[in-house]
């Protein structure tokens, strides 16, 4: 399967870290937090997160702790496909290709549910012909991105003139909580709304994608994971889960089919970025650190910007990079990767 673009979108206001503790500090909820857990959240927003910005779907962020359950995924069922339409016609501007070319899309998401899902509401906004095969993936976290691509592949597998489209797309503001346990909080800090589009087929492009691997670890799904709370997510965040991103990704590094010169990954967080550092030998990961400063953690499109970057990159300046691995991980826990070699 070839890679033939890649674009990403986000709503177009965005909030410092500083504008979302003031926030934070003027919500009904604050005074409510125990101390601990207002040092917490000041330390976070206020210190150095690896983070400067993080684009919302919101016209203001108080919105963000005052709406309920219903309101959550109604802004989710408004928001998440138009987002996902706007990385999809950005991605097909790269790429050449038109709407009526499409034949398939994949839709991963994890902050919302939708039934039909996504990419139902997402073909009706792009006016995709009736016949387009859609296809949505739920429940693989931070991670879904890879996945999403695996199958796309077995498609064009079976037919290689097909053009295929993966959207990974993350409303995470209408998944925010809060209360007073620690890896809530932490999770209130770190995560942005946004989406990324990958427009693939069996020919065409610069670049082909292959031996994927996953590995899954079920007895650390406490670790990190959605919970419901009446009615609303509320996201499962354990202390030791950069140590476990980590470990789980050095042993998924090790099925490699050869020896990358470029390494494109999901952030997740300045602590797992560090910890991602130490098991991988690349040194800086300056993909994904450059993703999380200007976005956050966007949770599934995160490492499809890393690989958009990585393309600009390789556009704007040439290198000799010719064989790359990917990865992303998250709820389940799972990591997911696959390798890309440029084509000639």
């Amino acid at each position: 399967m070839n890679l033939i673009a890649v674009g990403s979108a986000f709503p177009s206001n965005r909030f410092t870290q500083l504008e979302c503790l003031d926030a934070m500090k003027g919500a009904d909820f604050w005074q409510g937090l125990t101390g601990r857990s207002r040092m917490v959240l000041e330390k976070v927003l206020a210190g150095e997160s690896g983070i400067q910005k993080r684009h919302f779907a919101l016209d203001s962020l108080e919105e963000a702790w005052r709406r309920g359950a219903q309101e959550l995924n109604e802004a989710y069922e408004q928001e998440a496909p138009d987002l996902a339409a706007d990385a999809v016609r950005n991605a097909l501007a790269k790429s050449g290709h038109r709407l009526d070319e499409i034949d398939a899309v994949f839709v991963s998401s994890c902050t919302g549910y939708l039934c039909p899902g996504v990419s139902s509401h997402l073909a009706e906004r792009l006016g995709l012909r009736a016949d387009v095969f859609l296809q949505d993936m739920t429940g693989l976290g931070c991670g879904a991105a890879v996945p999403l691509m695996r199958a796309a592949d077995g498609v064009i597998a079976r037919n290689p003139d097909a053009v295929i489209l993966t959207v990974a797309v993350e409303v995470c503001s209408a998944a925010f909580y809060v209360e007073d346990d620690f890896g809530v909080l932490i999770s209130t800090c770190l995560f942005g709304d946004g989406a990324a589009a990958a427009v693939w087929s069996g020919s065409g492009g610069s670049w082909k994608v292959q031996d994927f691997a996953s590995l899954h670890i079920p007895e650390e799904r406490e670790k990190i994971r959605f919970t419901n709370a009446g009615g609303r997510l509320r996201n499962q965040l354990d202390r030791s889960v950069p140590e476990l991103a980590g470990k789980t990704v050095k042993a998924l590094y090790q099925k490699r089919r050869k020896e990358p010169q470029a390494w494109v990954t999901h952030g997740g967080g300045r602590d797992v970025i560090e910890a991602l550092e130490k098991a991988l030998p690349a040194g800086e990961l300056s993909l994904a650190r450059g993703v999380m400063r200007d976005y956050g953690n966007l949770s599934s499109p995160s490492v499809l910007v890393a690989l958009e970057r990585f393309l600009e990159q390789e556009s704007s300046a040439p290198s000799d990079v010719e064989h790359v691995w990917m990865c992303a991980f998250g709820a389940g826990f799972s990591a997911h990767s696959c390798e890309l070699t440029r084509l000639p």
